[in-house]
C-alpha cells in the first residue's frame, strides 16, 4: 500500500473546507424548501395563500387570507431571503477556501467528477437512488483516513454509478429525474456527454470521460426493473452480478474536493463492502485479467487502510452479513 498522510496543515484546510461545504449543504437543502413561490390568488371576491411548486404555476392553495395564513406568508418570504442571502455568503467563502485547498495541494478529485456529484446533489439523487463505486469511490476512503493513495493505484477514465431501483427510491429517483433523465442532468455537467448507441449503459464526453449506469441483477427472473431515469433515449443501467451486496451495505457520506480546488459530496458503500466486493471480482474467471489485478490491488489497499486507519470500521461478520459467509470470512 503506496501512500502519504496528509500534513498538520493538509488536515486543518480539510476540516475547515469539510465544516464549511456542510454548512454549505445544509443551507443549500433549506433553499430548496422555499422553491416556488407564494402569492395572494383572489377567487369568487376572496382572497387566499397560494404556494406554486414549480414552473408551470402548478401548486395548492394554504387557505383564505387571515391572520394565520398571513404569518405563513410573512415567514416564507423572510426565510427564503435570509436562505438566499447565507448562500450567496457560502459561496462566496467557498470560492475563497477553494484557493487554500489549491495551496495546500488538497485539490485531489477530476473537476468532471465534482461537477455531476454537484448536480446529482442538486436534483436530490445523490445518496437518494446513485451512490458513487468503483475506483472513484477511493478518493472518498482516502479523506476518511487522511491519506492520499499512489496514483496508480486511482487511474481511471469513468466513473460508475450504482442504481437502487428498489420500489420508494425508485419513485424519488423517477420523479426528479425524469424531465431530463440521467443523460440530461450529465448534460447540466459537461454538454458534451453523449451516448453512442442506442440502450447503451455509458455516456462520454469529448474528452473520453465515461460515465457509467449500473443496477444489481433482479432477485427474480419474473422481476422488471426499470433500466431508465428518463425516456428510451436515455442511458440503459447494466446489470452487474451481487452488486447488492454494496447496495445493502451501509453508506458513507463524504466531502471531496475537485482539482479546481471547489469540494463536493460524494456517498460511497461501507469502505468494508468495498474491500470485499473488490477482492472477489478478482476471483471471478470470466473477470478480464487486466482488471482482475486492479481490483485486487484496490481491495487489499482499502482493507489495510481499514486496519491501519479506520479502526472503527472492523471486519465482523455481524456488519458484513449483507454478504455471503464464504465471501465475509
Amino acid at each position: 500500500m503506496i501512500f502519504s498522510e496528509f500534513t498538520e496543515n493538509q488536515n486543518r484546510v480539510m476540516i475547515d473546507t469539510i465544516q464549511l461545504y456542510d454548512a454549505y449543504v445544509k443551507v443549500f437543502d433549506q433553499n430548496r424548501s422555499y422553491k416556488g413561490g407564494m402569492h395572494w390568488k383572489t377567487s369568487k371576491g376572496k382572497q387566499y395563500l397560494f404556494k406554486t411548486i414549480d414552473r408551470k404555476g402548478n401548486g395548492k392553495s394554504l387557505g383564505p387570507r387571515n391572520t394565520d395564513t398571513e404569518m405563513i406568508w410573512s415567514q416564507f418570504h423572510k426565510g427564503k431571503q435570509t436562505a438566499k442571502e447565507q448562500l450567496r455568503s457560502l459561496k462566496t467563502r467557498l470560492i475563497e477556501q477553494s484557493r487554500f485547498c489549491k495551496a495546500a495541494k488538497i485539490n485531489r478529485v477530476p473537476d468532471i467528477i465534482t461537477n455531476i456529484l454537484r448536480i446529482l446533489h442538486q436534483n436530490q439523487l445523490l445518496g437518494k437512488g446513485l451512490i458513487v463505486v468503483g475506483t472513484n469511490a477511493i478518493y472518498a476512503y482516502e479523506v476518511m483516513a487522511g491519506i492520499y493513495f499512489d496514483h496508480s493505484i486511482m487511474a481511471t477514465r469513468d466513473i460508475d454509478l450504482l442504481w437502487d431501483v428498489r420500489p420508494k427510491l425508485t419513485f424519488l429517483s423517477n420523479q426528479i429525474a425524469s424531465e431530463y433523465g440521467l443523460l440530461g442532468l450529465l448534460k447540466k455537467a459537461d454538454k458534451t456527454f453523449e451516448i453512442l448507441e442506442p440502450k447503451s449503459f455509458r455516456a462520454i464526453n469529448k474528452d473520453g470521460y465515461m460515465v457509467d449506469l449500473i443496477q444489481a441483477e433482479p432477485k427474480s427472473v419474473f422481476i422488471k426493473s426499470p433500466n431508465t431515469m428518463g425516456n428510451e433515449n436515455d442511458i440503459h443501467a447494466a446489470s452487474v452480478k451481487n452488486s447488492q451486496w454494496l447496495l445493502s451495505s451501509p453508506k458513507v457520506k463524504q466531502v471531496i474536493i475537485g482539482n479546481n480546488g471547489y469540494p463536493a459530496m460524494m456517498i460511497v458503500p461501507d469502505p468494508r463492502a468495498f474491500a470485499l466486493h473488490k477482492i472477489w471480482l478478482s476471483t471471478q474467471k470470466e473477470r478480464d485479467r487486466l482488471k482482475k489485478k486492479r481490483d485486487f490491488a484496490q481491495g487489499v489497499a482499502i482493507a489495510k487502510l481499514i486496519m491501519n486507519f479506520l479502526p472503527q470500521y472492523c471486519f465482523k461478520s455481524a456488519e458484513l452479513k449483507m454478504f455471503p459467509t464464504h465471501v465475509s470470512k
